[in-house]
């Protein structure tokens, strides 16, 4: 039988930007119905396991129309397609990972106050994607725009660059990626443990975790990736 394939969709965090809620539902259900056409057996989230339980729950309620979706993109999105293609539940993929020991600030604070040159690249390289999201009004526009080539590429680059900030003794970068690619190592075995040969899996994740998550489960070899391109 033929591999899984893995649809990965890297999203904004719409409870972070509700505007998108409330003012472009047209927008959300066109989103949704371009994601059907993929035609997943399963929806794979950006929550825990701690949360799975939960989340099912209010999955159960919201396909009986008890509840209405919450300003996130996993009930804005993943449960109304869930929905529509009679699924039972939801897959959370994410992992709890202490990500303080440093924090992202504390790299930032860091290369701001030691390596100010590095600090400069890092925050022009974030413009850049800021701009790149900006020039986005739609909510559909923004999911195009994080997903496309030139944005991951650029996003590589910020890691890169987060990796040297530091000296021989405190490796501050590096230790913050440390923790980012235990978190988004974690997020590719969970999928590939999820994803049975000729199963069809879409996954609704933030787009900062894109670069690593390609870069996994490519290597894997274990699962085919489709391109987000060919359905919006």
């Amino acid at each position: 039988m033929s591999k899984a394939e893995v649809l990965l969709v890297g999203m904004i965090h719409m409870a972070v930007e509700p505007s998108h809620v409330n003012e472009e539902k047209d927008e959300i259900v066109k989103a949704q119905q371009l994601l059907e056409r993929f035609e997943p057996t399963k929806v794979a989230v950006e929550k825990s396991y701690y949360v799975e339980e939960e989340m099912n729950r209010r999955f159960k309620a919201y396909r009986s129309g008890e509840i209405a979706p919450a300003y996130d993109e996993v009930e804005q999105l993943g449960f109304p397609v869930a929905k529509t293609l009679d699924h039972q539940q939801l897959y959370a993929v994410d992992e709890v990972i202490d990500m303080s020991s440093p924090t992202i600030d504390g790299v930032f604070e860091w290369a701001k106050q030691y390596q100010p040159t590095l600090f400069q690249d890092i925050m022009k390289l974030y413009q850049l994607l800021l701009e790149e999201r900006q020039k986005e009004a739609s909510l559909l526009g923004k999911i195009k725009a994080i997903n496309d080539a030139k944005y991951l590429q650029t996003l590589r680059k910020v890691y890169m660059k987060i990796a040297q900030v530091g000296d021989r003794q405190q490796r501050v970068g590096v230790n913050w990626l440390k923790q980012w690619h235990h978190r988004d190592l974690a997020i590719a075995a969970n999928i590939l443990k999820i994803a049975q040969p000729g199963e069809q899996i879409l996954i609704i994740i933030g787009g900062d975790h894109l670069p690593l998550l390609q870069q996994f489960l490519s290597e894997s070899d274990e699962v085919e990736l489709t391109s987000l391109s060919h359905y919006i």
